[in-house]
């Protein structure tokens, strides 16, 4: 397992010189946001210096670096594309099905081999976090995932 805000601190290196191509900037979601299916890599470049990375083409290594599986050239003909503003789950909060507010997303869990949703890390406060420190919200099969917030059935959270 990996956290979001742990893998927008990789470096991508090239498999085959061992050179940085670039840090792990971003993630882009698939449509229903429970998996990523791209990384977004940013180089130095001043202009162009964002690519999106097909997450299978990535192997994750010890000390904050991943591989990149293909051709660098490939990654360098990819700065040329347009990359979207991507759905985002930090800070995005979370309720049950009566629409009470439960808590926001501070952290998200991935499983690091296939680029899933695992689960949560969430606040339901600064004085909750104090006393009893952040929670951890498994991705509910019947979790409803929305641009505005989270919906969570209660049943799935006793």
């Amino acid at each position: 397992m990996i956290r979001y805000k742990q893998l927008v601190t990789y470096k991508l290196i090239d498999k085959e010189t061992g050179d940085i191509i670039g840090s792990i900037f971003d993630v882009i979601y698939s449509e229903d946001f429970k998996k990523i299916s791209y990384l977004v890599v940013k180089n130095d470049n001043l202009i162009r210096n964002k690519a999106p990375v097909f997450y299978e083409d990535v192997q994750f290594l010890e000390n904050n670096q991943a591989l990149y599986l293909k051709n660098s050239k490939i990654f360098e003909e990819k700065l040329e594309e347009d990359i979207k503003e991507s759905f985002k789950y930090i800070d995005k909060e979370i309720r049950n099905e009566n629409g009470e507010c439960i808590g926001y997303i501070k952290d998200v869990v991935i499983n690091k081999l296939n680029g899933l949703v695992e689960g949560f890390i969430i606040t339901e406060g600064v004085f909750e976090d104090l006393l009893k420190g952040r929670n951890y919200m498994p991705l509910f099969e019947n979790t409803i995932i929305g641009e505005e917030y989270i919906s969570v059935s209660s049943k799935d959270l006793n």
